[in-house]
């Protein structure tokens, strides 16, 4: 379809602008969301949402979509022992995201699609995007974008980096696709390659990781170098600064995403023609 328009954020754009989008057969709208979490010395309290942020945009561009506002108002789990952490509840947020998501289906979009950067808030999300089904049997897609850095081909990109491609590169790379100025912290620091330090102190470091093994147990950050201060940034590798490694990697999990769009279409007609019905009893011989 590609519409003609003069942005892609929904809070730009006019009414006159949604309508007219809606009625040229319009229907996507992507909700990025993620929590103001503390990430130790290097990384912005925002970086979950800013990469939410910045692969919707990305993707809505690829996809003829238009993008929410980045939803703040998120479970920040463990990170809540470092200042300036935002204080959410799982269900406080599955709460905000299923009434954003019902609220926009009456607008008109068919297709919803929730997006998560990486855990905890992805589990709200689940939340959020079950529960509208079950409530009113059209499907939100939830969409976490870590799974697409584990994709091959998207994981080739980055398999030879001397340092560890993580939170710190995509942040930057996402302010770069938002239009803001990333900024390297502490840029002698950052460009040296880490050793990943235990995420709980060493003396119950092996109790934990037993109780994460088969299921979840509640835990919380101790020190800074648990969290967000193992990665790296502004290491010139093959030719290319990392940064700009990280923003091509985005761009091939939009690409990614894209074509899936399409299923999702597919499978919200599929239900719309086909309406709940109670299970009969198979005919057993």
């Amino acid at each position: 379809m590609g519409s003609k328009l003069a942005t892609r954020h929904l809070d730009e754009m006019t009414s006159r602008e949604v309508e007219r989008y809606i009625q040229a057969g319009g229907d996507l709208v992507l909700v990025p969301f993620g929590p103001l979490s503390g990430h130790g010395a290097l990384i912005p309290l925002g970086i979950h949402a800013h990469w939410a942020h910045a692969l919707s945009l990305l993707v809505a561009e690829r996809a003829d979509g238009l993008v929410y506002p980045p939803v703040f108002a998120c479970y920040a789990g463990a990170t809540r022992s470092f200042r300036g952490t935002g204080p959410f509840s799982i269900m406080d947020q599955a709460t905000i995201l299923k009434k954003i998501a019902i609220g926009l289906g009456r607008q008109g979009f068919r297709r919803v699609v929730l997006v998560a950067a990486t855990t905890p808030e992805y589990i709200g999300g689940t939340v959020a995007a079950r529960e509208v089904f079950d409530e009113t049997e059209k499907p939100v897609w939830l969409l976490i974008a870590d799974k697409l850095l584990e994709e091959p081909d998207v994981k080739a990109m980055y398999a030879d980096y001397p340092g560890q491609f993580g939170e710190t590169l995509i942040e930057l790379a996402s302010l770069k696709v938002l239009g803001k100025t990333p900024l390297i912290r502490y840029p002698e620091w950052a460009r040296v390659p880490k050793q990943s330090e235990p995420d709980q102190p060493r003396e119950i470091t092996a109790d934990v990781h037993v109780l994460r093994k088969w299921g979840t147990v509640g835990f919380r950050y101790h020190a800074e170098g648990e969290h967000g201060n193992h990665g790296n940034a502004g290491i010139v590798h093959g030719g290319e600064l990392d940064v700009d490694l990280a923003g091509r990697v985005l761009e091939r999990c939009a690409d990614l995403v894209a074509p899936a769009l399409a299923s999702f279409a597919r499978y919200a007609d599929w239900l719309a023609r086909t309406p709940f019905g109670f299970i009969a009893p198979a005919n057993l011989p």
